[in-house]
């Protein structure tokens, strides 16, 4: 059962008005769920986070992709998760503006190529056009399953999560978990 109310507030970006909406949902393996969202018509701000309805310990998910079946194990990221995928060198961390969803590996794979597809590069910047270009190559060859790659998920909250029969779940150490970025530690610099 949703759960949702809405309301009305100050937008960060230019003081406009902005609608947040809040919803509780179950997900399946996870629990009870907050959904945020705040959206500005003004001026098109949009911000979305996910996060436990519950107090959570700090975890490590980890699911090893080796089929096109598996691109379907789902992941909650939160605005506080910090996603691995060491086989395509890439590091999601949280800023001021992470958002948060929940979607599956190949959703995840579809925002990376989404964000990495907008930027624009100079004619003296051939080196990362090629980078770039090579890095969307691998990410187009990991969404068709054709070599076997890892996903990892961390959260010192435990907001984030991914969930499937092949996923392994370890606690994280306070070593570990100090050592994540959170939002909180850009808002301190």
């Amino acid at each position: 059962m949703e759960k949702s109310v809405s309301m009305v507030i100050d937008c960060p970006q230019c003081k406009g008005k902005a609608v947040l909406t809040e919803s509780i949902i179950e997900i399946p393996l996870f629990g009870k769920s907050l959904f945020s969202n705040l959206r500005c018509n003004k001026c098109n701000f949009n911000l979305n986070d996910v996060s436990s309805d519950s107090e959570k310990e700090p975890f490590r998910f980890s699911a090893k992709i080796s089929s096109e079946k598996d691109l379907t194990v789902k992941i909650v990221k939160s605005s506080t998760s910090t996603v691995k995928i060491p086989e395509l060198g890439i590091r999601i961390e949280p800023a001021p503006a992470s958002q948060g969803y929940f979607t599956n590996i190949e959703g995840l794979l579809n925002k990376i190529d989404e964000s990495i597809s907008v930027f624009a590069f100079s004619e003296e910047e051939k080196d990362a056009k090629n980078l770039r270009k090579k890095l969307l190559q691998k990410i187009q060859e990991a969404k068709n399953a054709k070599f076997p790659f890892t996903v990892i998920v961390e959260d010192p909250f435990g907001n984030g999560a991914l969930l499937g029969k092949k996923v392994k779940k370890e606690k994280l150490s306070e070593k570990e978990v100090f050592e994540l970025k959170t939002r909180m530690n850009f808002l301190e610099h």
